[in-house]
């Protein structure tokens, strides 16, 4: 199954995955920097912006991504994307070279030894409340991303127009995308994905709680993390002069940059 991915720039290639209720144009500004040094490939996720629906499970997806994109690519994931990237990782290592994950997680919600993540009634509440009103629940979630960040009241009117301009995505992947957050766990695998792999998260995020970074080391020895301290739960638009600077210096350190070998 084919999906909507846009592609810019030239040089070695780059994908970006967004997150829940999104699409691939939030990484728009993003892309354009990075598209300077990369072909850059903006994915929209089944049933998100111009990509049908398929089946939501994590090998299913991983697949699909996976057949779509060239091998070999960095990929930067923020959230939900990241979840998919990761998979993507342990699924079919060829296809990742180098790994960045953005306010993402192996688990989003509490359990045994794993409390820096959400409550499992929040989401819960979230997916029952989709049933009755989509918009709302895209625009609670809008909120609850940029909560007690310095600029929530900009970020959150920012979101709510490209909620508003880039359109709803399909009922049934808001509904799948949310089952992937509740039962996901790919914590015990981690530690298989021997690319480089860097976690970028923001000290005032509440769905991806800032102490997650170190829970992540436990299980994956070779995962780099770092914080930016006023960022919430969307660093490359909140903080995105300091964004491309951490992504250069991960790209940099690893040369990334260059063809495989």
């Amino acid at each position: 199954m084919p999906l909507h991915i846009q592609q810019r720039g030239q040089g070695q290639p780059l994908v970006l995955l967004h997150g829940w209720g999104f699409n691939g144009k939030i990484w728009d500004d993003t892309a354009a920097h990075l598209a300077k040094d990369w072909t850059v490939y903006q994915v929209d996720l089944p049933g998100h912006g111009q990509s049908p629906m398929c089946d939501y499970n994590l090998p299913e997806l991983s697949k699909l991504l996976a057949e779509n994109l060239p091998a070999q690519a960095v990929w930067v994931g923020w959230s939900l994307g990241g979840l998919m990237a990761t998979a993507t990782a342990l699924n079919y290592p060829d296809s990742v070279r180098g790994l960045v994950l953005v306010g993402s997680s192996p688990r989003f919600v509490v359990g045994e030894d794993w409390q820096h993540a959400m409550q499992e009634p929040v989401l819960r509440q979230f997916a029952q409340n989709l049933q009755a009103d989509i918009a709302g629940t895209l625009k609670r979630f809008l909120a609850l991303q940029v909560k007690d960040s310095p600029t929530a009241r900009e970020q959150l009117r920012n979101l709510q127009q490209f909620l508003h301009s880039a359109g709803l995505p399909h009922p049934d992947a808001l509904n799948a995308g949310l089952e992937l957050l509740l039962n996901s766990d790919l914590r015990h695998e981690l530690h298989k994905i021997q690319c480089p792999a860097l976690l970028c998260l923001g000290a005032k995020d509440a769905l991806v709680p800032v102490g997650v970074g170190e829970d992540c080391q436990r299980y994956w020895k070779g995962l780099r993390k770092v914080c930016i301290k006023q960022a919430a739960h969307l660093p490359f638009l909140s903080h995105p002069e300091l964004f491309l600077q951490i992504l250069q210096g991960f790209f940099d350190e690893y040369r990334l940059s260059r063809p495989s070998r």
